[in-house]
């Protein structure tokens, strides 16, 4: 005897007879599966039990029909339905290490997000609004050297006039003009 009708037997005495009886879609919908593979398991024998005609359609009794798929198919055919959000995924792509390999779809979802972050620092880039670090660099260690190059020389410009001065008023006056022109030197470049 087959465990279909051992199944079949089993039910048809317990059964109450108001049953759930669902269409082959609304029964797809159910287990999360398409239809043609409901309609291909009902061909195949292995809902048999749980199949009541009802005029030209097949109904499924639910009950006995999830039985019977669950003891009828096997399990690499069994589907893994996953729902998320897109917050959801999104912190599960956060949360995975860069070495993590993750399935095709969390895959893709963190490329566009690295492909949106990088389109959008490629606008940012073309609008001046961000400019790169080397030229930073280079622009602050060229302002740095003219500030140490302007104060070092004004020693050596001054040193001959304030060598013949007595006046500390006039010494004064001298050393402030040296350091503003030093100073508005670099505003200017």
């Amino acid at each position: 005897m087959r465990t279909v009708d051992k199944l079949t037997t089993i039910y048809s005495v317990s059964v109450d007879k108001r049953k759930m009886l669902l269409t082959i879609s609304d029964f797809a919908k159910v287990k999360g599966l398409s239809r043609q593979r409901v309609s291909k398991a009902v061909k195949d024998g292995k809902l048999e039990g749980a199949i009541v005609n009802s005029g030209k359609k097949k109904l499924i009794d639910k009950d006995l029909g999830l039985e019977l798929w669950e003891s009828t198919t096997s399990i690499v055919h069994k589907p893994v339905i996953t729902t998320q959000s897109k917050k959801e995924l999104k912190k599960q792509i956060d949360a995975l290490p860069d070495d993590a390999i993750p399935d095709f779809n969390t895959s893709r979802a963190r490329k566009e997000h690295w492909q949106a972050s990088l389109a959008q620092l490629q606008v940012q880039q073309q609008k001046k609004d961000l400019i790169p670090v080397t030229q930073i660099k280079k622009s602050s260690f060229e302002m740095g050297r003219a500030i140490r190059e302007s104060l070092a020389n004004l020693a050596d410009r001054l040193a001959s006039q304030v060598a013949g001065e007595t006046d500390p008023q006039v010494i004064h006056k001298l050393l402030t003009q040296e350091h503003r022109a030093a100073l508005e030197q670099l505003v200017e470049s």
